[in-house]
């Protein structure tokens, strides 16, 4: 049985700067990874994280093995598997081009077919792309997408926004590289998600969601998005 007086390891994946992850200290850190830990703190519940391969979590979450992870989005194939917390951050839709093409006319989803395209293997958004079969690159991680756009002949890299911003950033690459917001597409809250099959789901839900109610109304939730997105 889960208590407030153990900790819970929740396993996650690198997706700056929701979820940061130093291959050299083996530390996790992220604005996401805060906020979770704030909230949890709140209630006097101690949380660790540990990296895994998605592919990996979602299964270990359809078989209850896992706790959950974090920076997930809402889906209908998840639900039957997944609880959801309240949102923790948002994700917005971008793509990533050479700073001298003209990205002026990408607005929404349909507006991508019109070009070459790149996304990270097994990503969300990858998927998106393979459902509505719109021709593209499939990367297996986010520093070859973007060196594919970079270096080779695609156009454009199909991500979320704020990851986009911090790698590109992290690459030094602001003067080859920009971000295009597609103000057409919504914008995806993002939650700490838990396997429905794990001990004590529905409580560790609820544990969350009272201290995000808690660390919201005294600022700590806003502190914590400050120091993460005040240069986005």
């Amino acid at each position: 049985m889960w208590s407030q007086a153990e900790s819970i390891e929740f396993s996650v994946v690198d997706y700056p700067p929701y979820i940061l992850v130093d291959d050299t200290t083996h530390s996790i850190s992220g604005l996401d990874v805060e906020i979770v830990q704030a909230a949890f703190a709140d209630q006097g519940v101690d949380v660790s994280f540990k990296t895994v391969p998605w592919k990996r979590i979602i299964k270990s979450m359809e078989l209850g093995l896992i706790p959950g992870t974090v920076s997930c989005t809402k889906r209908p194939n998840r639900t039957d598997y997944m609880l959801f917390s309240e949102p923790l951050s948002t994700e917005s839709r971008a793509v990533v081009s050479k700073t001298t093409l003209d990205t002026t006319s990408i607005h929404e989803f349909d507006d991508l077919a019109a070009y070459s395209l790149v996304a990270v293997d097994g990503w969300g958004m990858q998927k998106r792309l393979v459902q509505q079969r719109i021709p593209h690159q499939a990367s297996p991680d986010l520093e070859s997408a973007l060196n594919a756009v970079r270096y080779r002949n695609v156009d454009l890299l199909y991500m979320a926004e704020y990851p986009a911003r911090y790698a590109i950033k992290s690459l030094g690459a602001e003067q080859q590289l920009k971000v295009t917001l597609m103000a057409g597409e919504e914008t995806l809250p993002l939650h700490l998600c838990v396997s429905r099959e794990y001990p004590n789901a529905e409580h560790i839900i609820q544990t969350v969601n009272a201290g995000l109610e808690k660390i919201s109304a005294n600022g700590t939730l806003d502190e914590i998005r400050r120091k993460y997105l005040t240069d986005n």
